[in-house]
């Protein structure tokens, strides 16, 4: 599934002259490479700095896109170390850089489309007592606490979508499911 929204090509241009002016300007020699990822969609950036080379998300607006390469110009700038990497060096940089110093963005890259979950759930269910739950991960040896392991050991009712198999704990519809989902999450 691929978005069509993604950063533009005069963000891109922007940003790799952007890249150009600051290595001139704060004497970062020699410039670091720049890339752009669709991969990277939860992530806005990262600096490779042995390899000299950042890499952005392609799903990035324009602000984002000019903030995220001055954060990770700040990393190459500091260069390799052993420290925390958003330490005092860092944030003096990413000041000088004109960014905010902070390690983390509030939010995920602008223009990333939500993937769909294809996990597969898991629906057990207690012979002793009926209880019922939904599993992504389904160990060997799961039993109900309530009944024990004798009489309790849980036994696989069914697998599929996580709406479906909730719906199935709970006995709703799986548009009844999905609204009480969206309500908790």
């Amino acid at each position: 599934m691929s978005n069509t929204l993604s950063t533009s090509p005069e963000t891109k241009a922007s940003v790799k002259c952007l890249l150009a002016d600051l290595c001139a300007e704060h004497g970062i020699t020699p410039a670091p490479q720049l890339e752009w990822s669709k991969r990277m969609r939860k992530l806005l950036g990262r600096a490779y700095v042995h390899r000299r080379l950042i890499r952005l998300s392609a799903w990035l607006d324009d602000d984002q896109a000019h903030a995220t390469l001055r954060h990770e110009l700040a990393h190459i700038a500091v260069g390799p170390s052993r420290r925390r990497a958003h330490g005092a060096q860092w944030r003096a940089w990413a000041v000088r850089l004109g960014t905010d110093a902070r390690a983390t963005s509030h939010r995920p890259p602008a223009l990333a489309s939500e993937r769909p979950d294809t996990r597969r759930y898991t629906a057990l269910e207690c012979p002793g007592c009926g209880l019922r739950l939904v599993r992504q991960r389904v160990l060997h040896g799961l039993y109900c606490k309530a009944c024990g392991p004798r009489r309790g050991m849980l036994v696989r009712a069914g697998q599929g979508a996580r709406a479906a198999m909730i719906a199935w704990v709970t006995g709703r519809t799986i548009e009844e499911s999905r609204t009480e989902i969206a309500e908790i999450g």
